[in-house]
């Protein structure tokens, strides 16, 4: 049945069940990426889950626990201030890696050990002015101050490039940064196969594909078992999988790669474009890679998270970077149906 609905072609065919797909999947090969307030969601639940989480790729974000509130300052003003537009100057990373030490101290996050056998990749465009670059020069210095090797962390700035998730022929122009209020999806053509790139540095075994499209397109899934109250998550009632043909039915033991959506950019703002146009797909095609494409609804939380952004800057609870976090508890489920773990 599973195969069927994949076949039909369409993101709104069907929506699944999590817990039914029957899918082989080894937990110890997954990765996380994400774009905007999706790299801060990526870190986070890639720094509270490093046991399991082997790697993340970042997109415009900055270093884990970035907009924890200091000197009284509200988490919010702290993430406009300090972890996009730096005018009350950039992250303390010393002060962010003492943070993710007590955190580990008190079990909120996984060991900090794991760091040093995880794979990193950053990313900061030159035009990017809403992540500006020395939040993500922030985040190079926390991945390598907390031990991830010079060899697994690689940091990618690029010409031109504005503040989206980057691909190699769909979305605006490389340059592009969209009025306030004009409607955007903040995928970006820069002639750069970001998602490639990423997977290709979280898996260094990964094969490049051949074919300029994914084989299918993404499905439906039923997010309600695991959001609970969305109007306190602020989470969606449905995401989007992709399985690759090899992957469906379980004879074929794959990943697991989780891609966080940015602000503005959920599903019911711009529909399925990033879970079929960002560029994972077709190489999770011929790498044998599931990827998992969960959503925030706008409408969940409209006065505390009108743009549908991940919590990043605690609108769901002082915990929403810890492991008992509302949103990282709901992922976490979410990859424990599909895992079995």
């Amino acid at each position: 049945m599973v195969g069927a609905v994949l076949m039909a072609g369409t993101a709104q065919a069907a929506e699944l069940s999590l817990t039914k797909l029957g899918l082989t999947i080894d937990p110890a090969h997954t990765t996380v990426s994400g774009i905007s307030s999706g790299a801060y969601m990526a870190g986070q639940f890639q720094m509270a889950f490093s046991n399991m989480v082997k790697g993340a790729g970042l997109v415009a974000g900055g270093p884990y626990g970035c907009t924890d509130a200091t000197s009284g300052q509200a988490a919010a003003m702290v993430a406009l201030k300090r972890c996009m537009d730096v005018s009350i100057g950039p992250p303390d990373v010393g002060a962010l890696v003492a943070n993710a030490r007590a955190r580990e101290k008190a079990k909120d996050i996984d060991p900090l050990a794991n760091l040093a056998s995880s794979r990193i990749y950053l990313f900061n465009g030159d035009n990017d002015v809403t992540v500006k670059r020395p939040v993500a020069d922030a985040a190079a210095q926390f991945y390598a101050t907390l031990g991830v090797p010079a060899a697994n962390l690689k940091y990618v700035t690029l010409p031109k490039a504005a503040h989206a998730h980057i691909t190699d022929g769909y979305g605006a122009a490389c340059d592009h940064i969209p009025k306030e209020g004009q409607p955007a999806e903040f995928i970006n053509n820069c002639q750069y196969d970001q998602s490639g790139d990423i997977l290709s540095h979280l898996y260094p075994d990964a094969r490049k594909p051949n074919a300029p499209e994914a084989s299918r397109k993404p499905v439906l899934f039923d997010q309600i078992p695991f959001v609970g109250d969305t109007s306190r998550s602020g989470m969606a009632t449905s995401g989007y999988i992709y399985i690759p043909e090899s992957c469906a039915g379980g004879g074929q033991t794959c990943r697991l790669h989780i891609a966080f959506h940015g602000c503005r950019m959920a599903s019911n703002l711009i529909g399925d474009h990033y879970a079929v146009h960002a560029g994972y797909n077709r190489w999770a095609d011929v790498n044998n890679i599931v990827v998992l494409y969960p959503q925030i609804d706008a409408k969940a939380k409209p006065t505390a998270n009108p743009k549908a952004c991940w919590d990043w800057f605690a609108y769901t609870g002082y915990d929403f970077a810890r492991k008992s976090g509302f949103q990282m508890q709901a992922v976490r489920k979410m990859v424990a149906a599909i895992t079995g773990n």
